[in-house]
């Protein structure tokens, strides 16, 4: 087999959510990535969740959904030798990502100007919440701030007009996309220019990039649209969130061509017959006759029944899942999205995601359990060309673990 990224290394200084999202894309794909971790519980998703054992195990539910076919080593940065032992990884690697406050690894004697002199090839990934510069780069962030400060929660919600977060870590996982994409660019341009990179990723960019239809309004000067709550982003009123006899239904008939569709199934021709139909979205009247009689079409049947019947016509319509019943489902199961690896220290089977997308051959593939805190350190120092005592006196003076 020959994945994308086999025979690239990757040396891996992040923790949390965005940059292990990161270099998890890469180690799918075939990279070599070695995470060195700071000895004890630095990063926290390894020890939380709901389980004791996988916690005390150091391999919380976060932690092994983005962690497999990764190597770990326990390295104190801040001691001289921990320092030379990143050196001699950053000698023969392809990539570093670390995900410290600015001018940490600077700090640290391990910034990206010290490590280029190292190894002129290294592409140097940095990823942080504001960037590298500006007024904000020195501002501790989290996704649920970064949420907030970019303008996302304004743009979810309902009609109270209150801000909401995403229910799940969104913008880490974006700006773990966006290091994986910008990391995967700059492998692509050294084969060309021979020469490494510096790569600035920042949560807030990766948040507001993906935000352009919603800014597409005032970069041109145009009053936005209000938040229309479940409606579609189009302002269709052929769209929205029903209850049907079993469950929520989600509905976005964009085009007039799914809404007469849409409107013959339910036998209501004339709310397409309507010549306000020609302003859907701005006649409030019509509006509200089109919701109403979708209600009470929608509370005839099942979800998965409307979901069905409008699919067959080409209306986008959905039941609204939980989670467990996503998980477990025939499509999921088809796309082979959901990979399961046996650990065979905790003798448990972990099922843990995969990439977003499928390739014909030699694509993404779960080989290897996520590793346990620092479980390949001694490997990974005697590939460095340490011998059995100088890795023991190491390990002695709290170098490593």
């Amino acid at each position: 087999m020959n994945r994308p990224f086999e025979g690239v290394r990757v040396v891996d200084l992040t923790r949390v959510l965005a940059g292990p999202y990161s270099t998890y894309q890469l180690a799918l794909l075939g990279a070599d990535v070695v995470r060195v971790e700071q000895p004890g519980k630095s990063d926290f998703v390894r020890f939380g969740g709901g389980d004791p054992d996988l916690a005390s195990a150091g391999l919380g539910p976060g932690f092994l959904a983005q962690n497999a076919n990764k190597k770990s080593m326990a390295v104190d940065l801040k001691d001289p030798r921990g320092k030379e032992i990143v050196r001699k990884l950053v000698a023969s690697a392809d990539v570093l990502t670390e995900n410290f406050r600015p001018g940490v690894m600077e700090r640290l004697g391990l910034g990206a100007a010290s490590l280029a002199a190292v190894n002129p090839r290294l592409i140097y990934c940095a990823i942080s919440g504001y960037g590298q510069d500006g007024p904000m780069a020195q501002r501790p962030a989290y996704d649920h701030v970064v949420q907030a400060v970019s303008g996302m929660m304004t743009t979810n919600g309902d009609d109270s007009g209150r801000p909401r977060r995403v229910g799940f870590p969104m913008i880490d996982y974006v700006a773990g996309l966006s290091a994986a994409f910008a990391i995967s660019s700059a492998l692509f341009q050294r084969e060309r220019s021979g020469t490494g990179q510096i790569i600035d990723v920042a949560m807030m960019d990766a948040a507001v990039a993906i935000m352009a239809p919603m800014l597409a309004p005032f970069l041109q000067g145009i009053t936005p649209p209000t938040r229309q709550g479940d409606r579609a982003a189009s302002g269709s009123p052929y769209s929205g969130m029903f209850e049907t006899a079993d469950g929520l239904l989600a509905l976005a008939a964009n085009a007039p061509h799914q809404a007469k569709a849409l409107a013959n199934e339910i036998d209501r021709a004339d709310l397409f017959d309507d010549a306000r139909v020609r302003e859907w979205g701005q006649n409030a009247g019509y509006v509200a006759l089109v919701q109403e009689a979708l209600a009470a079409a929608f509370a005839t049947a099942s979800a998965l029944e409307w979901e069905e019947r409008l699919g067959a016509l080409g209306v986008p319509a959905g039941k609204v899942r939980g989670l467990a019943e996503i998980m477990d489902s025939d499509q999921l199961a088809a796309r082979g999205l959901i990979q399961t690896i046996a650990d065979p220290v905790t003798a448990r089977d972990y099922r843990v995601p995969g990439v977003g997308f499928k390739m014909a051959h030699d694509g993404a593939q779960v080989t290897a359990a996520p590793p346990r805190l620092g479980q390949d350190t001694d490997a990974v120092l005697a590939d460095l060309g340490y011998d059995q005592n100088q890795i023991n006196g190491l390990r002695a003076d709290a170098v490593v673990a």
